[in-house]
């Protein structure tokens, strides 16, 4: 139940049984209603019933201010077609209101990299052999 519930939160709506989407409806309501009253209590009693951080902070930041006004009824259970497999009855539980997506952020001035310093160069060292006074490198794979 507590997965349905961070899934509904997260993704405003669900497609779910009938008998869960009763019975999450109830948890919900329950949730957005304690969640308008934020106090630390309620903060860490939502914490606890949803498994995902996110879902929590969602729910925190963005629903419960939209459902400031109302009283209840936050969510709606839509009856849908019985699920092929096993007939059971499906239902479709998603929030009455769309839920506002958080304003996207604005983007950050990119630096731009520091200057590099000189480079410092360095002498190289000729081998005091030339090519054709070296020796040349013997191959062991053959034997004489």
């Amino acid at each position: 139940m507590r997965g349905l519930l961070s899934s509904l939160i997260l993704h405003d709506k669900v497609v779910t049984t009938e008998a869960k989407a009763k019975q999450l409806k109830q948890k919900v309501e329950r949730l957005i209603s304690r969640s308008k009253n934020l106090d630390l209590s309620a903060r860490r009693k939502i914490l606890s019933l949803l498994p995902e951080k996110i879902a929590a902070e969602k729910l925190i930041e963005r629903i419960a201010p939209q459902f400031k006004e109302r009283i209840g009824g936050y969510v709606r259970v839509i009856k849908l077609p019985q699920r092929r497999g096993d007939n059971a009855p499906m239902a479709r539980i998603e929030f009455v209101e769309k839920i506002a997506e958080a304003a996207p952020k604005k983007p950050t001035k990119q630096r731009k990299p520091a200057q590099k310093s000189a480079k410092v160069t360095r002498k190289v060292r000729v081998n005091p052999r030339s090519s054709r006074n070296a020796k040349k490198p013997r191959n062991k794979s053959k034997r004489s």
